[in-house]
């Protein structure tokens, strides 16, 4: 959230939801949140009016607010296809490019691009339906479909890559919440136990959430755990994987889990990286934050020690899956070794286990 001055009303380590979780139930808040997110909006400007020349046809999949659309029209767009899950949000959309003068070139489509066609192929595909884990809203499969179907040969992918990263981070503040008051908008520690058990989560750190995290929490180099390229004629590559990753510890600490981020490549020459933190200076990304996946016993480090850890991101089977919104489950475990000994192991995971009222 953004206060009427423009400054944030969030801190460091303090604990949300996850917003992509959460998609289909967006409202004005948080639609409000994304477009007064200057790291977010700045980035994707700048690359659609390097992207988008005059006379071009452009289709926006998951047109929200339709600012993207506006700004592709804005640059000289042809006419603007926009795709979008909510009808509500899609009107919206239609009524504001509508006031700016541009009613008349945008065409809505509401509904899961996978089961809608356009009318001709465009030349260029821009979206932003990225997660702060950057496939936790199933950014590949959704995008691979739109340039097999949807773009011209030798249209353009905006984004074009996107890259996932990860590293281990003390985040003592942040853990504390999830054993003590909750996440910001979980309505309190008993609202909170019934959203838990409503998904099926064992604990709170069977969940990944919007979290802060400053680099001073970092306890190792980050590291890479997808590269998506967008462009690529073969697909983006599989979205089902497990990633084997192995940090040095930097500093002593006390491991509580993990902080996701990505970046991603827009055009030739923006890029959005979410991984700042520094809020008053507006480097963090206000609808984005990171990714936070706790561990459930924090584990204290020395520097030299070795966290391994298994990232994993699968289909879920027999039901795992049931409420999370894109079907998908992720896993992380693995351990820590001190001076060759295995010291703590750890095993968290989205999975639903059981399901309650």
């Amino acid at each position: 959230m953004t206060t009427l001055t423009g400054a944030p009303e969030y801190e460091p380590e303090q604990v949300w939801l996850p917003a992509s979780e959460q998609l289909l139930e967006w409202g004005d808040d948080f639609h409000s949140l994304m477009l007064g997110d200057d790291l977010r909006m700045n980035a994707y400007r700048a690359a659609i009016a390097e992207a988008v020349r005059p006379g071009a046809t452009v289709l926006d999949l998951g047109t929200g607010t339709g600012i993207l659309a506006r700004w592709a029209l804005e640059a000289g767009a042809a006419r603007v296809y926009g795709i979008d899950l909510n009808e509500s949000v899609l009107a919206d959309a239609v009524d504001r490019l509508k006031a700016a003068g541009h009613g008349d070139r945008f065409h809505p489509l509401c509904g899961l691009s996978f089961d809608l066609d356009l009318p001709e192929r465009v030349d260029v595909v821009l979206s932003e339906i990225m997660g702060n884990l950057a496939d936790n809203e199933n950014v590949a499969a959704i995008l691979d479909d739109a340039r097999h179907r949807f773009l011209r040969p030798g249209g353009t992918m905006l984004p074009r890559q996107v890259e996932s990263y990860l590293v281990p981070v003390a985040a003592e503040r942040a853990q504390a919440q999830l054993t003590g008051p909750g996440p910001q908008d979980a309505g309190g520690p008993a609202a909170f136990a019934g959203l838990l058990r409503r998904r099926g989560a064992d604990s709170p750190f069977d969940l990944y959430y919007d979290v802060i995290v400053p680099i001073r929490c970092h306890l190792a180099a980050p590291r890479v755990i997808r590269t998506y390229d967008l462009t690529a004629p073969a697909g983006a590559g599989p979205t089902d994987y497990r990633v084997p990753l192995v940090y040095t510890a930097r500093r002593d600490g006390v491991l509580t889990g993990f902080k996701g981020y990505f970046v991603a490549t827009l055009s030739d020459t923006v890029a959005l990286d979410i991984s700042g933190d520094d809020i008053g200076s507006r480097t963090t990304s206000d609808s984005w934050k990171h990714c936070y996946l706790p561990i459930a016993e924090p584990v204290p480090l020395r520097r030299g020690d070795r966290v391994a850890v298994s990232f994993s991101r699968s289909r879920p089977t027999g039901g795992a899956g049931a409420g999370h919104v894109f079907g998908q489950v992720y896993r992380w475990e693995g351990a820590v070794v001190s001076e060759g000994t295995t010291v703590a192991r750890f095993a968290q995971s989205t999975a639903v286990r059981r399901t309650g009222p």
